[in-house]
């Protein structure tokens, strides 16, 4: 196995380990044997810390934190008030993006490179404030707003990796599904707030047009699929067959919510909102509760639930201006009596 393609700083559970094998006079290579490490690494490391020929793992790990900390090279922008200065008055006055800052710099100081600066260094420089008003009126002045930053997927970022199966796509959808002629299918998705930091998640029950409006903390992946699990878990499962969403990536988690729900998720195409025509529908009549523009936060899930119930003994002319509560109960009814009579 190639080492060096899979190499890690020594634990501190490895460094007592050393200092034990060494105190009983086991020899260097026969250490490295048991720790799976290279004798050069174990080498170094005793070179680096051993003092008075003894091996101490408390202040080898000392020794070690010490020399990580000056290694670090202190932020640009942090040892250069000057132009620290520069960079947060074009944020917050000009509303400039780093890139056009870093590029400005360079313009504006043709000659002087301690004034220069890449626009990863200023993102890194926003977010490395701790919280507070300063830090929000930074985050608020690039383009996305985005109170965390990080790689795709990682888990600081505001994004997550959305992996869908082939049978998961929309044209893979079972004919129960496309006909209508079962309950238990459902659409679902998001309504935003204002700039983007608020959201609700709304499903509507295919056949029944019946409507769930669900609280979300945030719409990271693991708050929205908590959101979604504490309203679907109450819906029987006879009647909790399948979702239909977007490629959202706030939908990152659905393979953990498909199993805690015992519910088949599929995804809609790219740019097609009709495959959902009965959840765009419903978000456009929820506007009239929940306006764009909002701060969808103050809603809390009773008051959530009280807009649902208005939606939901509204008659529908769909439905021969019946109900989509009466249908949704006649459903209920039915399934309750089939389970029974299974039993």
């Amino acid at each position: 196995m190639d080492r060096m393609s899979n190499y890690h700083h020594l634990s501190p559970e490895e460094r007592a380990f050393i200092m034990l094998a060494r105190d009983r006079g086991n020899s260097l290579r026969h250490i490295a044997l048991q720790l799976d490490r290279s004798p050069s690494t174990l080498s170094r490391e005793l070179k680096r810390n051993s003092a008075a020929a003894r091996y101490c793992a408390t202040q080898a790990g000392v020794s070690y934190k010490r020399r990580r900390k000056s290694s670090v090279r202190p932020l640009k922008l942090t040892s250069n008030r000057a132009l620290c200065d520069k960079v947060v008055s074009w944020l917050l006055n000009r509303k400039w993006s780093p890139e056009q800052i870093a590029a400005m710099l360079k313009l504006r100081f043709p000659e002087q490179p301690a004034m220069h600066v890449s626009p990863e260094t200023i993102y890194a420089h926003i977010y490395a404030y701790p919280r507070g008003e300063l830090r929000e009126l930074l985050v608020q002045s690039l383009r996305r707003r985005k109170s965390k930053r990080g790689p795709r997927g990682s888990k600081n970022s505001c994004y997550s990796s959305l992996k869908i199966e082939p049978e998961q796509m929309f044209g893979n959808r079972p004919d129960d599904v496309n006909s209508r002629e079962i309950a238990g299918h459902w659409e679902g998705d998001l309504i935003v707030g204002a700039m983007n930091q608020s959201c609700v998640g709304t499903l509507v029950e295919r056949k029944t047009g019946f409507v769930i409006l669900a609280k979300m903390q945030s719409k990271s992946a693991q708050h929205v699929r908590e959101g979604f699990e504490a309203n679907m878990i109450n819906v029987p499962g006879f009647l909790r067959i399948s979702m239909t969403y977007d490629r959202g990536a706030e939908m990152a988690q659905h393979p953990l919510m498909s199993k805690h729900l015992d519910l088949d998720v599929y995804f809609a195409d790219r740019n097609a909102p009709w495959q959902r025509g009965s959840s765009e529908n419903i978000n456009g009549l929820l506007r009239q509760f929940l306006p764009k523009g909002e701060d969808l936060s103050i809603h809390g899930q009773a008051e959530l639930d009280h807009i649902a119930w208005l939606l939901n003994t509204r008659p529908r002319k769909r439905f021969a201006f019946k109900t989509p509560q009466e249908l949704m109960e006649r459903e209920l009814h039915g399934g309750i009596i089939r389970v029974a009579l299974d039993s």
